[in-house]
């Protein structure tokens, strides 16, 4: 038997009024037109919806990225801006060091040396910046120990200062200095005489405690004060005292009043300073300050 040819199949759609006046419509489909329709519908759905929820996801990344990009530059400015204030506060630090070293060079104290590594290298600026702002922290916390030091060497120069002779024990004319001399007498002249009027008040130039009252040839009655540190005091030539052996003084108390006893030719202070056993020269002692008498101290 031969082969008979396989048949076509259609489908047929009609369309059926409600009423029987109506006419009725039919539509005859090969069966491979309606499948491919079919299928093309459901082809064309899945695209259209992939697209759509492709399109979506590009979006909402599109949006992250956007914002990612904002915050990146936000954080970027701020981290210009925190380089900039961090390089502001490295310069105000250093200009700290430097005032601070200064400061030392005039108390007679060695100069600060920091401690501080500063030879890494950073990849980035956000690690530049926070190893500058840790560098910062611990050269702070060293000012802190230097200030520390600084404070306890201001106690040391207070006391210090206290017991150096700095002042004048009264105040006038210089009528002899220190050094040889050829009248009223000859010879070495251990001090200074100041003129003043029988009877003045002469005071400590320095804190104390008085060592000596009484007379001594050449300075008639004569007040002496121990200030420690090796530094004695004399002043000579009094009419009377005002104070007694072991005695403790401050630095412009009343000692003793001006006279005419010893050797003289008029009323007036003679005023010595001994150091370390030797007679120096007292201009020197006169008008001290902080500064001035820590660099007497290194003499």
């Amino acid at each position: 038997m031969k082969n008979q040819p396989k048949r076509q199949k259609f489908y047929t759609f009609m369309v059926i009024p409600h009423d029987s006046t109506g006419r009725t419509y039919s539509l005859k489909i090969p069966a491979f037109v309606v499948t491919g329709t079919i299928f093309f519908a459901l082809f064309s759905i899945i695209v259209v919806g992939s697209s759509l929820v492709y399109s979506t996801l590009m979006t909402r990344r599109l949006v992250h990225y956007q914002q990612t990009l904002v915050k990146s530059r936000e954080q970027q400015t701020i981290l210009d801006n925190f380089a900039t204030e961090t390089k502001k506060v490295q310069k105000q630090i250093s200009e700290l060091v430097k005032e601070d070293n200064d400061l030392r060079k005039l108390l007679g104290l060695s100069s600060w040396q920091s401690k501080i590594d500063l030879s890494s290298r950073y990849r980035t600026k956000s690690e530049l910046v926070n190893n500058s702002l840790k560098i910062a922290e611990r050269r702070i916390a060293e000012k802190r120990e230097s200030l520390t030091e600084l404070k306890t060497w201001v106690k040391t120069i207070q006391s210090r200062f206290a017991n150096t002779p700095s002042t004048w024990p009264i105040y006038g004319p210089i009528v002899s200095f220190f050094g040889y001399r050829s009248y009223p007498w000859r010879g070495l002249h251990t001090g200074v005489d100041i003129q003043a009027r029988y009877g003045a008040a002469v005071r400590a130039t320095a804190d104390g405690v008085i060592s000596y009252v009484g007379w001594r040839t050449g300075y008639g009655k004569t007040v002496i004060i121990d200030h420690s540190y090796g530094v004695t005091t004399l002043y000579g030539h009094n009419s009377s005292y005002a104070v007694t052996p072991g005695q403790k003084v401050r630095k412009g108390q009343i000692i003793c009043y001006v006279g005419l006893t010893g050797y003289t030719t008029g009323p007036h202070c003679h005023y010595e300073i001994e150091r370390n056993g030797r007679k120096i020269n007292p201009l020197a002692y006169l008008n001290l300050n902080f500064l001035s008498a820590s660099r007497v101290w290194k003499e």
